[in-house]
């Protein structure tokens, strides 16, 4: 099935999440994340404010304080990704595209995370492969860390719902493996 293809099913599977169903499973996946030994270890955290498609990570932060955090923030021109420093209980902004980000008049760009947790429309367990969005924000930004030492790790972070079968392109970036409601894969 084709890229666009997916990500509809997977939009569709999304929707029919409730909003109780995606607060319980958002509480089971940072519980799952409080107890995975590369965030335990991480001192360096790259997250993101989640859509309603998305898993909430925001009891994440709060519980975790002594981590430096950063959230991604779309560029100017709609390509880039940067990470912004946040503290744990910061105020976010609406972007020009309509989501919130941490503001950029008080978030400074970090670098040099531990641990990237990263949304997707769809996940593969088996390949560790995501379906993004389409605009590959991640993939771009990601890329270049795996060639550097330290490589971080890459947990991908789903409801069970989005774990579908993928056939990873030239330019996806693997995640180190995902985490959901349910457990790690």
């Amino acid at each position: 099935m084709e890229k666009a293809a997916l990500r509809r099913e997977n939009f569709k599977r999304l929707r029919a999440l409730t909003s109780e169903a995606k607060s319980e499973q958002s509480a089971a996946i940072v519980k799952q994340l409080l107890n995975e030994p590369s965030f335990q270890s991480a001192r360096t955290v790259f997250a993101y404010a989640a859509m309603t498609s998305e898993p909430d990570l925001d009891s994440l932060r709060l519980l975790s304080p002594d981590k430096r955090w950063g959230l991604s923030r779309v560029g100017q021109d709609g390509e880039s990704l940067r990470f912004r420093e946040v503290s744990p209980g910061q105020k976010l902004v609406r972007s020009e595209f309509g989501f919130l980000e941490p503001d950029p008049e008080s978030s400074p760009i970090i670098s040099n995370p531990d641990l990237i947790l990263v949304p997707g429309v769809g996940f593969d367990p088996k390949t560790m492969a995501r379906l993004g969005r389409g605009k590959g924000h991640y993939d771009r930004y990601l890329a270049p860390l795996m060639e550097n030492e330290p490589i971080p790790t890459v947990i991908g972070v789903c409801f069970s719902v989005q774990l579908i079968s993928l056939i990873p392109e030239r330019h996806d970036v693997p995640m180190t493996h995902l985490v959901c409601e349910n457990g790690r894969h």
